[in-house]
């Protein structure tokens, strides 16, 4: 009975050592198995961040973008109003010379010119509707001037010395113009509401 003891001993000891690597294999796969595990979720965890962060900045390109898109939109608005403005004061302005003030307003510019040159003699350019009006204005001043019809302007006049070197422009053209750059931050502040 010894030899079968034997193998009954080598047998069970078999046996036992199969049940050992059985459960050595299985705890092993098991340690796999949740590290592989852990690895695939820090793996998503860093995929979610990456899709995250890449949303994040999408995001936010597009809210710049968006941004400085209304911001064009804004400025183009307000420049587009703001040339309306001055159409239509300009519209408004060609039709000075219909306004019962227009002789005081054309003798205004005229002697603001005229101090401005600070000479006896001096050249006039007017348009040609004006003639009459300056004659008058000039005989009631008593300026020594040569008159030129050769304009065809909304209102005012161009004055200057006889030779040409000092020219000084009170045209109604010309004083929208140089009102026009200088009052373009006022009409931008009222636009914007400030």
């Amino acid at each position: 009975m010894t030899y079968e003891n034997l193998l009954k001993s080598v047998e069970e000891s078999a046996q036992e050592r199969e049940r050992e690597i059985r459960d050595k294999a299985q705890s092993d796969a098991d340690a796999i198995k949740t590290e592989a595990l852990k690895q695939a979720e820090a793996i998503q965890q860093s995929l979610l961040e990456a899709a995250r962060m890449s949303a994040m900045v999408e995001r936010n390109k597009l809210i710049y973008l968006t941004k400085a898109e209304n911001k064009d939109r804004l400025i183009a608005t307000r420049e587009k109003l703001y040339l309306q403005a001055f159409a239509s004061a300009s519209n408004r302005l060609a039709e000075l010379r219909t306004d019962q003030q227009y002789p005081e307003i054309f003798k205004k510019l005229a002697v603001e010119a005229m101090s401005a040159l600070g000479q006896e003699k001096i050249t006039i350019r007017i348009d040609k509707r004006d003639e009459r009006l300056c004659k008058e204005i000039m005989t009631g001043l008593k300026q020594s001037c040569e008159i030129t019809t050769d304009l065809q302007i909304a209102g005012g006049l161009i004055v200057s010395s006889p030779d040409g070197s000092i020219i000084i422009s009170n045209t109604v053209e010309s004083r929208l113009e140089r009102g026009r750059e200088r009052l373009k931050l006022e009409v931008f502040s009222v636009l914007s509401g400030r």
